[in-house]
């Protein structure tokens, strides 16, 4: 594979991959050969020979231990909902370009194109499965886009594509254009290679748990005839058949049935039950770094809840890191140049997000302008979500209106006073209401209209 494919050049051109089914002359220009991986029928053993055979220094290889992990990724539904959540969590936050502390528009655009943020999960992946390759491409319409190259067709150590999964020899990468490799070390496997052994101790576990509830969990049933009657035998074993699945005992009369039970079912119970929830909690705290945010605990507390949680986020932090070491990278802006993306001059960075509680910044508002510092009004409006209204312009005239109009009276007020303490006169103040004459009485009275002076005016 190492030598020119005849009609093919031997620089700048895709990696192409396919299955056996394809016709000859189809094949023989195929760079890779596909094959079906395999998902079950893995123990401790088979893990332990894949874990030698990947770790090997010369005549190594990860098909099988990649084919374990895949498998794995599609069976056990814990796996698959952390796998997910560290996944969704490195990528929530939005990117964006920026040149001379300005966002690029032109760039944006390609960054809001589905193929990137599927491109920043295999990125994160790479820490999972131990490195990933991936070629860019422009597609027919010219937008960018991307492959995955199978990882057990890739050779990190050596740096070359192979043909079928157990080569030991292939093309070099840098026949290919446009490709990356995203991983720091070529001899790591992942975190997976330590996450296996408890999706396996938890199949077997899980295996042995649904073995003992069959066995437990269902009554046996009794049928009894007697010993010279063959044709009732024979009656009696068709309807069991009949009648289900469950254990059936059938003796004649004069036999005896002893049945012997575990001593402690629950017991037994549990004990499956608490291996498989340690199984999940050590494969969350290799993906998540913590247990308490994907499974609640009778005694998890608040405070332990929110170091938990510390925990995840130094992670998801570690992953946006990573994310933008590979997008700012020198190898990552060739390629977006040759894609004709101009990066040059500007670096690829997350947006912060607006996090402060709205009532604590509401305070922070109100103290500055006690202060005298101006604040504008649009500022106000975007970081409150109220929406302007569109008589604005008018509505703010007539406030400040309003505003000097009560500055002006009370600047007339105070230079009365101020002209009448001058001239030794007193002020103008209104004189104490006596409290003592607000009597029953006098409220009594007042509820009354007054009446009229020629009396009431009655016809009689």
């Amino acid at each position: 594979m190492a030598n020119r494919l005849k009609g093919r050049p031997a620089k700048n051109r895709r990696i192409i991959a396919g299955g056996f089914n394809q016709i000859m002359e189809d094949r023989r220009r195929l760079d890779i050969l596909l094959q079906a991986p395999e998902l079950f029928h893995f123990d401790m053993a088979s893990y332990m020979q894949s874990l030698t055979s990947a770790t090997a220094i010369d005549m190594y290889n990860r098909a099988r231990l990649y084919d374990m992990y895949q498998s794995a990724f599609l069976t056990d539904t814990h796996l698959i909902g952390i796998r997910r959540k560290r996944l969704v969590g490195a990528c929530r936050k939005s990117i964006e370009f920026v040149r001379n502390g300005k966002p690029d528009d032109k760039v944006a655009e390609v960054l809001g194109q589905p193929w990137f943020r599927k491109f920043r999960k295999d990125i994160v992946q790479a820490e999972l499965w131990g490195f990933t390759l991936v070629q860019f491409y422009l597609d027919d319409d010219g937008q960018i886009a991307y492959d995955l190259i199978d990882r057990k067709h890739y050779d990190p150590v050596r740096q070359q594509v192979l043909r079928h999964q157990s080569d030991t020899e292939g093309a070099p990468l840098e026949s290919f254009s446009n490709t990356i490799v995203i991983g720091d070390d070529p001899r790591g496997l992942g975190i997976m290679s330590a996450i296996m052994p408890c999706v396996l101790y938890k199949r077997g576990n899980i295996g042995d748990w649904a073995q003992f509830c069959q066995i437990f969990g269902m009554p046996i049933r009794e049928y009894t005839y007697d010993a010279g009657d063959e044709e009732a035998r024979k009656r009696l074993m068709e309807d069991a058949r009949r009648q289900g699945a469950n254990a059936v005992y059938i003796h004649p009369k004069d036999s005896a049935l002893t049945l012997l039970e575990s001593g402690n079912k629950t017991g037994s119970s549990d004990l499956y039950k608490n291996l498989d929830s340690r199984c999940d909690a050590q494969m969350s705290i290799a993906m998540l770094g913590n247990t308490l945010t994907t499974d609640a605990k009778a005694t998890g507390t608040q405070a332990l809840g929110t170091v938990h949680q510390e925990e995840e986020d130094e992670i998801k932090e570690e992953d946006e890191n990573n994310i933008l070491d590979v997008l700012n990278s020198p190898k990552m802006r060739r390629i977006f140049e040759s894609l004709g993306i101009d990066v040059n001059g500007g670096l690829f960075q997350f947006i912060k997000a607006k996090t402060t509680d709205k009532t604590v910044q509401l305070q922070a508002v109100k103290d500055l302008m006690d202060r005298g510092l101006p604040v504008s009004d649009d500022y106000l409006y975007d970081t409150f979500d109220i929406d302007k209204p569109e008589d604005y312009d008018r509505l703010k005239a007539e406030a400040q209106r309003k505003a000097e109009e009560k500055e002006a009276q009370q600047q007339a007020m105070m230079k009365r006073l101020q002209e009448d303490e001058s001239k030794g006169k007193k002020p103008a103040v209104p004189e104490p209401k006596d409290e003592s004459e607000d009597t029953f009485w006098n409220r009594v009275r007042s509820f009354f209209s007054e009446a009229p002076q020629d009396g009431a005016g009655f016809p009689f």
